[in-house]
């Protein structure tokens, strides 16, 4: 066997020979190669709603990071691993010092911060203290409260009335027990799904839904913010908190063909979704 020897000129002529053949075979094809960019990595703090914790983001979370994008699901006090600290004292500053503090010593900056329900009263607190940290709020079929005002004020006082005899009577009047799990609060989960649900749930501390909002600045204080509206299952809590933010100016508003707690439901879309953001 005889091999011949290529000088640099046949080699780089041969090799443009061969990008040009695999160009045209491919326009022939028509088949198109994608020279958009790839998505720059994100920080995204992730804030559960009531009876939650940072649990509840695992899907979400873990298609994110599969992507690339820096992920954390900070659980508040009193909530999930740390139901063993839920007392009286716990209370809405409490959660917003919390996830600022979660922020901090992160030492995270440009921050997608994501409130999902309860969560967005959170959010709202952590951006009038911390701005500087943050790039984007977006508030998942999320409570949003103006300056002055309570979740107990906020929703529909047949809601709260309930939600307070709930506490007299099975929350020893600090906390709101955990609704049940079952498969109309949950559409589309499988059982796994809601088993896995009902053994992480726990009582919201009720200092989080007495205690009113104080905002020292606008509201979202200069950080742009989305609005996540899933419109499978419209929530019955938030159906006159969304009419009165429709009328506001300053929201990206945006429909999402989900559940209300999409991380558990839709955990694809939403993860899909964020990472647009």
């Amino acid at each position: 066997m005889v091999w011949k020897t290529m000088d640099r000129r046949s080699f780089v002529t041969t090799t443009l020979g061969l990008l040009v053949g695999q160009a045209a075979a491919a326009k022939a094809a028509n088949v198109t190669v994608s020279t958009a960019p790839p998505v720059k990595p994100k920080n995204f703090v992730l804030v559960h709603g009531a009876w939650y914790g940072g649990w509840c983001w695992d899907k979400v979370a873990r298609n994110l990071r599969a992507q690339g994008h820096t992920v954390t699901t900070p659980t508040c006090p009193g909530m999930g691993e740390h139901a063993h600290m839920l007392s009286k004292d716990i209370c809405l500053s409490t959660f917003i010092t919390s996830i600022s503090n979660h922020i901090a010593y992160q030492n995270l900056n440009e921050v997608v911060l994501v409130g999902s329900g309860f969560g967005g009263v959170v959010i709202s607190g952590v951006a009038d203290h911390i701005p500087f940290m943050l790039r984007h709020l977006v508030y998942v079929d999320a409570m949003v409260l103006e300056s002055g005002m309570s979740a107990f004020e906020r929703q529909p006082a047949a809601v709260t009335q309930k939600r307070l005899e709930q506490v007299a009577t099975q929350g020893k009047g600090i906390a709101i027990p955990a609704p049940p799990v079952n498969p109309d609060s949950y559409r589309g989960a499988d059982k796994k799904t809601l088993a896995w649900l009902a053994q992480r749930l726990t009582p919201q501390p009720v200092g989080t839904y007495q205690e009113k909002l104080v905002l020292n600045n606008a509201l979202g204080n200069g950080v742009p913010r989305t609005y996540v509206d899933c419109t499978a299952s419209p929530f019955a809590p938030l159906v006159e908190v969304k009419k009165h933010l429709r009328r506001q100016g300053g929201w990206n508003w945006v429909e999402l063909a989900s559940h209300h707690d999409p991380m558990i439901t839709e955990p694809q879309m939403l993860s899909d979704f964020l990472a647009r953001v």
